[in-house]
């Protein structure tokens, strides 16, 4: 890819980022109206997902997932405890 074409593509991008924050509404109205998202799927196509099991090692249970860019991590780590004499019915989370 030559300078000219690269410097058209960034203006171009700058021009549609600069679209998508003055007129938001507008931006999705005109991505609707070609029923497609503004990162390109069409409305039907969900993000690729992906969801992994026993991802922390040192944990009772976890979980991975991935859902297009976003990664989120669950962990729970538990312990089994005795109540103290004070507190019989009490314990500890």
């Amino acid at each position: 890819m030559d300078a000219a074409s690269r410097e058209s593509e960034l203006s171009s991008q700058i021009e549609i980022d600069s679209f998508r924050r003055l007129f938001p509404l507008r931006f999705h109205e005109r991505h609707l109206l070609e029923s497609i998202r503004p990162d390109g799927r069409p409305l039907g196509r969900a993000r690729d997902t992906t969801v992994m099991l026993g991802a922390v090692a040192s944990a009772n249970g976890s979980a991975l997932a991935k859902i297009g860019s976003t990664t989120m991590l669950a962990a729970i780590k538990l312990e089994v405890m005795t109540p103290t004499a004070e507190a019989p019915n009490e314990g500890c989370i």
